[in-house]
């Protein structure tokens, strides 16, 4: 059999193979592989003249290298060695048949160990410690589902990192390989890991979801990329997406390594700036067999885009793509104004004067006085926009926070039924605890909006979800706690929990001994890792608090206005007028304690065309055509900084809900991020730029919604402002 043939029928069993993993594993070991189409394109981005020694810690079947050695000799590149790294058996044998076929062609070296690349012994198996490119699709697991992994990972990098000499950039790369977030994605650390492994002026080349520049906890990765790395080229997809699994878009980055000396300097002090180009594949640029061939009829058509992208101008665009140039610079602005003051940003950041005890406080501050407007926006600002007038919302004193997270919705969501005249209302319990009917006092039930297809039925006043607020009842057998406790409760001056009804108790009871399907090992309730935390014991100063008894609810829980956190059309904020009103995590929650914002006014702001637009721009892109908006994005928006006396207007013109309103409301925010002598017409013109630029932002997310169908909204509608 000739080496073609035999490589060709190794790819295909690498892809029946990987089609075949079942999704539980996948999802353990983030098992989602790269492909031939996308392993071109990124190879033929990251190659170089001088590109000898190649590394993928994460090689999965080995699609990566195999598409950068076919890039090699498409260019005539002399390629010395492959070296791959994969965690799982199967995989790892696959990946060793195609590169040996690869090797044995044009006489390279190459190595596959089947082992953890996290593991720091792992790398003393390899002959390099650094390479001219690191080429990787990062294994993406959430934290949630590491399963105790997450320690192991964070030592192990600590423990590659001491071992690779880094000199006067070493402080960095062990601050950061200690300290980004315990929310982090395996992603993350798998990132920080590749780009450790390249050598000064090598290249750095990932496959990854487009949450690296919009989850607060990547932000390490953000940082790292400007700071060590020069950006080349970011290539984005469009809907459908290339990967069908998954629930964000995906991003190729290529990044070229900087010099020791110049890593060392912190980017608050950086003089010299570059630019990235940034390019967008449209479906009309793919064809069967590349992303890009339906533009470039070409031999190669990958090489050719390769080509296209380095002699790229700061605007161009041709059929099926669509290509800007965005500003290094920018990026840092934009991600020092959205990050809080962290350990690890204080470290690393604060300038060589600063000491290093006041370093390890965390004394340094990034500068958040300002909010850069997002760069899909910047283009159609004015001459006479006024960006010295943006700030960040808490600088106004709006809060952003995700909704109520009970832990275990299924036991502390129920119906309500009937409302009785006598104080007690019936309600009946979710269909895992036998969809009982129960007869309980009305103080246990709290309305909460679950999901967005309640919106209606909340806007009509109808909807029946309601919370089991068990924090002032407690089990019978409980009793002789809390009266134990009364002194600390008269101490706090809080009223002491009553005891349940028989027939709640009974099934408070009950429910704790269900074991739950879907969790880990079917535990029940109580055992549950978020709702194990609302056991409390008695002390000096806090009384006694029981599972079933949630934490006090806190501002973001009642907020004064609410957003979906996934929005499928039109973002749209919603007014709280009943404070009692709770908002499930599917929802963030706005607030201010300055009278000054009502939950009106707040809501205006955030509906205002400036705003949604905005919105649309920073919000990350899913799988489906959606919109997922997470805390971290709202708190970034730009806002103008409105003088009293016209958030006062505002707020009487919320009040009137006139037909007018909101034009009213665009007029006046426009107004204020003008200079004072722009004309009506100037207004109206950046008011019309406004609207379609969000209109294309939202279709462009929607692409592959043919008909207005409702693409992968799930259990979550959307009801009309």
């Amino acid at each position: 059999m000739s080496a073609s043939k035999l490589l060709a029928d190794l790819r295909d069993e690498s892809r029946a193979f990987e089609q075949a993993l079942p999704a539980p594993g996948r999802k353990v070991l983030g098992q989602f592989y790269t492909g031939s189409r996308v392993g071109r394109l990124l190879a033929h981005l990251a190659i170089s003249d001088g590109t000898e020694r190649i590394l993928d810690p994460f090689a999965g079947t080995g699609d990566l290298l195999d598409a950068v050695w076919d890039a090699g000799r498409h260019r005539g590149i002399r390629i010395r060695d492959l070296d791959a790294i994969e965690i799982d058996a199967r995989s790892a044998e696959l990946c060793e048949h195609r590169l040996r076929v690869v090797a044995n062609q044009d006489n390279i070296g190459y190595r596959v160990l089947r082992a953890d690349a996290f593991v720091a012994d792992t790398h003393d198996q390899l002959d390099c410690l650094s390479y001219d490119l690191v080429i990787a699709n990062p294994p993406y697991v959430r934290y949630q589902s590491m399963n105790g992994r997450g320690k192991p990972v964070r030592e192990g990098l600590a423990a590659i990192t001491a071992r690779i000499p880094q000199g006067s950039s070493k402080d960095l790369w062990a601050t950061l390989a200690t300290g980004y977030s315990g929310l982090a994605d395996l992603s993350v650390p798998a990132w920080l890991l590749c780009a450790l492994l390249v050598r000064p002026g090598g290249r750095l080349a990932l496959v990854s979801p487009s949450t690296w520049r919009s989850r607060a906890y990547a932000d390490v990765v953000r940082y790292l990329m400007l700071r060590a790395f020069e950006i080349e080229f970011v290539i984005e997809d469009s809907q459908p997406g290339w990967f069908p699994d998954a629930a964000v878009g995906t991003h190729l980055i290529v990044a070229r390594r900087l010099s020791d000396d110049a890593t060392s300097v912190p980017l608050e002090t950086r003089t010299t700036w570059h630019s990235a180009l940034w390019t967008k594949i449209l479906p009309e640029a793919t064809s069967t067999g590349s992303l890009v061939g339906g533009t470039f009829s070409t031999e190669c058509p990958e090489a050719t885009f390769a080509t296209w992208c380095r002699c790229g101008q700061p605007q161009m665009s041709t059929n099926g793509l669509s290509s800007r140039r965005i500003s290094l610079h920018d990026e840092w602005d934009s991600l020092r104004s959205r990050t809080g003051p962290s350990a690890w940003l204080s470290a690393v950041e604060a300038s060589n004067h600063t000491s290093i005890s006041s370093r390890l406080r965390g004394t340094f501050r990034p500068r958040c006085d300002s909010a850069p407007v997002p760069e899909a926006v910047r283009d159609i600002l004015p001459a006479a926009f006024r960006s010295d007038l943006l700030g960040p919302m808490e600088n106004f004193g709006i809060k952003v926070g995700q909704g109520l997270r009970t832990g275990c919705n299924r036991f502390f969501y129920v119906q309500l039924i009937q409302r009785l005249t006598n104080g007690w209302s019936i309600m009946t319990t979710n269909a895992e605890f036998g969809s009982r009917t129960l007869r309980v006092p009305n103080a246990t039930l709290r309305t909460v909006l679950h999901r967005q297809g309640e919106l209606p039925a909340w806007q009509l006043g109808t909807t029946t979800t309601r919370l089991l607020d068990l924090r002032q009842w407690a089990l019978p057998e409980d009793m002789p706690t809390v009266k134990e406790a009364l002194p600390v409760y008269r101490r706090l001056g809080q009223q002491p929990p009553c005891q349940m009804p028989d027939d709640l108790a009974h099934y408070v009871r009950e429910a704790a001994d269900v074991s739950l399907r879907g969790s880990p090992g079917g535990q029940p309730v109580p055992a549950l890792s978020a709702v194990r935390t609302n056991v409390r014991p008695s002390s000096n100063n806090a009384p006694p608090r029981f599972w079933y008894m949630l934490p006090p609810f806190m501002p973001r829980h009642q907020p004064d206005a609410f957003i979906p956190r996934v929005v499928d059309h039109a973002p749209c904020t919603y007014v709280n007028a009943d404070r009692d009103l709770l908002v499930d995590a599917n929802f963030s929650g706005i607030w201010s304690h300055q009278r000054e914002w009502s939950p009106g006014l707040l809501a205006a702001i955030l509906n205002s065309t400036w705003s949604r637009t905005l919105i649309e721009a920073t919000g990350t892109r899913m799988g489906g055509g959606a919109l997922k908006l997470e805390a971290t994005h709202l708190r970034q928006l730009p806002l103008p900084d409105l003088p009293l006396e016209t958030r006062e207007h505002l707020d009487a013109i919320c009040s009137r809900r006139s037909p007018s309103e909101e034009t009213q409301v665009d007029r006046i925010v426009l107004r204020a991020l003008l200079l004072p002598k722009t004309t009506e017409s100037e207004v109206v013109r950046f008011h019309t730029a406004l609207q379609a630029r969000e209109r294309e932002l939202r279709i462009t997310r929607r692409r592959s919604r043919k008909g207005g169908g409702p693409g992968t909204r799930g259990k979550n509608g959307r009801a009309s402002c």
